[in-house]
């Protein structure tokens, strides 16, 4: 019984998987950052090359 609380005081004291962790929490809000930065361009491309086109019909409209 004593091994095994041990063991148990010794699993929680460890610290060797914290660094893994860290780093994998920062990367996944990087990543949610990213993401809402990339989606918020796309959507802001869209529009821009949509009145391009836009434009373009319209001088191509006009002429004969």
């Amino acid at each position: 019984m004593n091994d095994m609380a041990n063991k148990l005081k010794h699993f929680l004291i460890d610290e060797s998987g914290q660094d893994i962790v860290e780093y994998s929490l920062l990367l996944l809000l990087i990543g949610t950052v990213v993401l809402i930065y990339m989606t918020g361009m796309g959507t802001s491309l869209i529009t821009l090359l949509q009145q391009i086109g836009d434009r373009l019909d319209s001088v191509t409209r006009s002429t004969p």
